[in-house]
């Protein structure tokens, strides 16, 4: 206002305006300076308003209720099904079974298009519960229905699963069908092994689980699955699981000595590629396997000692890889502030 008065001043003294127009000015400002003020104080709301609005999405009240509505559903059936499954018909065990897979299907279905990320989070869940409900559907069939052997139902559910999980995230790739599509792929293997009219060895289901696992990190690999790093780790995990069950059988070094090599080569590409989960995973697969392989190899006589010195070294490769790796987490944030 003072800044204004000296303007008004000069301009009444150089005759562009009257004194009386001058004061009529000063007035009219003068009325407007609060609520300027206030606008001024309003126009630094919206960042945090904007935040507490991001923060509510993210802590969607609609999820926290579809969760504990399901949570309290399940718990509900699980009683229900506890007094009355053995006294259900055929038929009402197949429409109880398919009522909730339909239902958990029509709220995916009607959540689909939501852009909120609790909503999609919620419709995931949805999802692969319908997938699960179809597989309890199938164990139905095969068990009451069809009469089939433990093996044989453990099949047929494995493989109803992977179908309408695979499905559904060819439909929506989101992370927890990918898990309930590999879960599903590396469990229906499994049991199809055992339907072989031969007794196959231990080994063999971990070959077949390894497999399937390290097919399943190099599609993520290549960018044939989304999201690639819960690809990539999903499926590491599962290939060195089936190296462990494989360390149970007769070859056991052999097993042993394969998944040691595939840890290394995965802490290498760790290192070569700036992947930090690559290197987590890796480093945690040398950890659990190198003890077992020590004492396959030594026994229990210098067993201890030669663990020591290998833990040792495995922490100094660790070392170096977090060392490298480091730099793909510094990359990421700077993009993701770069971003925002």
């Amino acid at each position: 206002m003072n800044q204004l008065r000296e303007r008004l001043q000069d301009w009444t003294d150089a005759g562009l305006i009257s004194a009386d127009q001058a004061d009529l000015i000063v007035a009219h400002e003068a009325a407007r300076a609060p609520d300027d003020a206030t606008q001024a104080r309003l126009a630094e709301r919206p960042p945090a308003h904007a935040a507490r609005t991001a923060k509510a999405r993210l802590t969607s009240p609609a999820e926290a209720i579809g969760y504990v509505g399901a949570a309290l559903a399940l718990g509900a059936i699980a009683l229900i099904l506890g007094d009355l499954w053995q006294e259900l018909l055929l038929g009402g065990r197949l429409a109880l079974v398919g009522v909730l897979t339909l239902a958990l299907f029509g709220a995916g279905v009607a959540l689909r298009s939501s852009t909120a990320p609790a909503m999609q989070r919620l419709t995931s869940v949805l999802f692969t519960g319908t997938a699960a409900g179809t597989g309890w559907f199938a164990a139905v069939i095969a068990s009451d229905i069809l009469d089939l052997r433990h093996s044989a139902v453990a099949t047929s559910v494995g493989a109803t699963v992977l179908v309408t999980a695979g499905v559904l995230y060819l439909w929506r790739p989101r992370a927890l069908l990918q898990l309930a599509t590999l879960g599903a792929g590396a469990f229906t293997a499994g049991w199809a092994l055992s339907l072989s009219p031969l007794d196959p060895g231990t080994e063999w289901y971990g070959l077949v689980v390894g497999t399937v696992g390290v097919a399943w990190f190099l599609l993520a690999l290549g960018g044939w699955l989304t999201p690639r790093t819960v690809g990539q780790v999903a499926g590491a995990l599962v290939g060195f699981l089936g190296v462990q069950i494989a360390s149970f059988g007769d070859p056991a070094l052999l097993a042993l000595a394969v998944g040691l090599v595939m840890a290394a080569a995965l802490v290498v590409l760790a290192i070569r590629v700036d992947a930090l989960h690559h290197l987590i995973v890796g480093a945690l697969a040398l950890f659990v396997l190198s003890p077992q392989l020590v004492f396959e190899l030594f026994g229990d006589a210098i067993g201890a000692p030669a663990t020591l010195l290998l833990v040792g070294l495995l922490l100094v490769l660790l070392a170096v890889g977090l060392g490298r790796a480091r730099r793909e987490v510094i990359r990421d944030t700077a993009e993701d502030e770069g971003g925002h």
